[in-house]
């Protein structure tokens, strides 16, 4: 279907993706290397593999998160972006995500030179959110995908497969979410070892304020209180690797080696370009990572405002002398939200160009009286784009009192042009 030229379009630059990628393997690498070597596990056999030995398969340092749908920026895209620079596993979120990311990887088999469908190991795939029922459990078991396990309500579904069934076991260090605490592992280790055929192949916890001020204390005691129980869990399956870092953790994943070891970051923001230090005195961390976003939406009228004439809904504005004012194709059915009233701005011709009135469903006004020479159909860059001063996605969540987590992944279900 052709893309109407009065909608926004989502610019994707997945070249930016792949050295945001490289950037963070780098860090990554750096730390868990130091003298210490990978960790080699042999992956239940998918159902269709035929390898009742189960597969080899060498943990990477990097873990990339294209859930979402790579947070708005495309998971088949980006999946096969990363591919091209050795990405060997990636973080989905929910069983259903994982299942078409399978796919795509399957898809993209002949490009990444493996020779048959049954013997394509690589790359792996953890589901973050699990498996929820019988039957998404049964189809991580037939299709090789390791589903995060949580929860003993959960344990109870996988052990109805019968199948070999590979999991990552979440550890609540202080999340609060998902996972099991430091006093339920002595019952998850009796239990899984009842259960044979289900096979611990990583451990995983999340951090909650790594991204902070205090974030390097944070990420350390993350880290400290992790260290027991990976220990305890490596008592009875020493091959257990370990994921803890998050965007923020990646980039202090030297620290975290220092108490842990080798370890998986699992980078989401920061693999999109986004500096989960932004505005904290370490921010410099970030330094390097490039935006792979940006929004443009078409000029689809312009109209001369005398003073005091209002515009929009409620006529929540009135110009304060003569102005011109650019209407724009983008609204809150664009998920340019309604809260940008009187509260945002775009980049035109290079000018900034405040947001005047009221958004509504498909329009929103703009104060271009600085603009020089603008016709119908010439782009206002709502978030990025060619120009020095567009916004950036953390100015736009400031505005929102939001996170640009939110912003990307609504902005993303906009029609996405590659480039």
């Amino acid at each position: 279907m052709m893309h109407s030229p009065h909608l926004p379009v989502a610019h994707i630059y997945l070249d930016r993706i792949r050295g945001n990628y490289r950037l963070l393997s780098r860090i990554a690498g750096a730390a868990a290397h130091a003298g210490q070597s990978s960790r080699l596990v042999f992956l239940p056999a998918r159902q269709d593999a035929g390898d009742a030995e189960g597969i080899p398969f060498i943990w990477p340092d990097l873990m990339p998160v294209i859930k979402a749908d790579a947070y708005g920026h495309g998971h088949i895209q980006v999946a096969a972006a990363l591919i091209k620079e050795g990405a060997s596993l990636f973080a989905s979120g929910s069983v259903a995500e994982s299942l078409m990311l399978r796919q795509t990887l399957l898809d993209l088999q002949p490009e990444a030179g493996a020779v048959s469908p049954r013997s394509f190991p690589m790359p792996g795939i953890v589901s973050m959110l699990g498996a929820l029922g019988l039957d998404e459990a049964y189809a991580c078991a037939e299709h090789g995908i390791v589903t995060m396990l949580h929860g003993f309500e959960q344990l109870d579904i996988l052990a109805r497969v019968g199948r070999p069934l590979a999991v990552a076991v979440k550890c609540n260090t202080g999340m609060s979410r998902l996972g099991f605490s430091a006093d339920e592992l002595p019952l998850l280790v009796e239990r899984l070892r009842a259960l044979p055929r289900i096979k611990p192949v990583l451990a995983v916890t999340h951090m909650h304020s790594a991204d902070t001020e205090q974030g390097p204390d944070e990420v350390r005691a993350h880290a400290r209180a992790f260290a027991p129980m990976l220990d305890r869990l490596r008592e009875f399956w020493p091959q257990l690797a370990a994921s803890i870092g998050n965007s923020a953790g990646t980039m202090l994943s030297a620290d975290i080696a220092g108490i842990i070891g080798p370890h998986i970051c699992r980078p989401g923001i920061a693999l999109y370009g986004g500096n989960p230090f932004a505005g904290t005195s370490h921010a410099a961390l970030g330094e390097g990572l490039k935006p792979a976003m940006a929004l443009s939406a078409p000029v689809m009228a312009l109209r001369e405002l005398a003073r005091g004439e209002g515009i929009g809904y409620g006529h929540s504005f009135k110009a304060s002398g003569p102005m011109r004012v650019a209407i724009v194709a983008a609204g809150y059915a664009e998920c340019f939200s309604r809260a940008f009233s009187n509260n945002g701005r775009a980049c035109i011709r290079g000018v900034s160009a405040p947001v005047v009135g009221r958004v509504s469903m498909q329009m929103t006004a703009l104060d271009v009286s600085r603009a020089p020479d603008l016709h119908l159909g010439d782009q206002a860059w709502l978030l990025g784009g060619p120009f020095a001063d567009a916004p950036t996605v953390e100015e736009l969540a400031r505005n929102l009192g939001t996170i640009s987590y939110e912003l990307l992944c609504l902005f993303g279900y906009n029609t996405r042009v590659y480039e």
